[in-house]
């Protein structure tokens, strides 16, 4: 399988990234940069850290809360933040991290990786489930944001109160009129697909993301590989994914269209 390629090839949500990040990270000293390889992190130039970039930017702003989460689940909720800013680093905008107790919120400075973000934060959370709410808008500088600069945040916010009121699990705004009414029609179709899913499902499918073939995740989790593609199979994992990738494909060309 080769490496994550960047957001705007959706091939960039393969299973396996997450292996092959892990593998880089252990060669490190053998070659400079190589932790950039992690999961999503070739989809933002390596080579202009977004730190260091102060043109008008565009971004994905995420606003979250985990359905069901309370005071017990804080440290499963910080782990798995962790896991996501460690993984996605090139392409953080402003750091994932908790408000209150089941609320979530950061931004990504690449909008395309925002499918793939999103399914390995909640594998890194189920059975917990998460409802997020992403709008899309440009900001001119990161670290000065001011009031007419927070339109993302706004839409976010909007974004995240339709996914509540209709019980959903994803929707995305801030791409248009037509955008948005598409972006939701595949949210709407997708959701359910993700909340039935049962927590072996969910175990098998985190499973095969980091190790991205069957036989491994048998013997990881010490059922036979033919389990193992029931699994998967009944998770939906290609059907998701390929949903996924139709959206990173779509926010990349929206973003390309919209502001150059």
């Amino acid at each position: 399988m080769h490496a994550p390629r960047p957001a705007r090839d959706p091939r960039a949500l393969a299973p396996g990234s997450v292996a092959r990040a892990a593998g880089e990270r252990r060669h490190v000293a053998a070659s400079a940069g190589s932790e950039a390889g992690e999961v999503a992190c070739r989809g933002v130039a390596s080579s202009m850290p977004i730190d260091k970039r102060r043109e008008t930017k565009v971004i994905a702003v995420v606003f979250a809360e985990v359905v069901g989460a309370g005071a017990a689940d804080r440290e499963k909720l910080r782990g798995a933040l962790e896991r996501v800013n460690r993984l996605f680093k090139p392409a953080i905008a402003e750091p994932f991290g908790l408000s209150g107790d089941d609320r979530v919120d950061g931004a990504l400075a690449d909008p395309a990786q925002t499918p793939l973000c999103l399914s390995v934060l909640r594998e890194r959370l189920a059975p917990l489930q998460l409802r997020a709410g992403v709008g899309i808008g440009a900001v001119d500088h990161l670290r000065e944001l001011t009031a007419a600069d927070r339109d993302a945040y706004s839409v976010a916010r909007r974004a995240l109160q339709l996914v509540i009121r209709d019980k959903g699990l994803t929707r995305y705004l801030g791409t248009g009129d037509a955008g948005d009414v598409l972006l939701g029609a595949l949210c709407r179709l997708v959701d359910p697909l993700i909340r039935a899913r049962t927590d072996k499902q969910w175990e098998a499918i985190a499973a095969y993301r980091e190790l991205g073939h069957q036989r491994e995740v048998a013997e990881k989790l010490g059922v036979t590989r033919q389990s193992v593609g029931d699994r998967l199979s009944a998770g939906n994992r290609r059907a998701v994914e390929e949903a996924d990738a139709a959206v990173a494909a779509y926010l990349s060309y929206q973003r390309r269209q919209r502001f150059g």
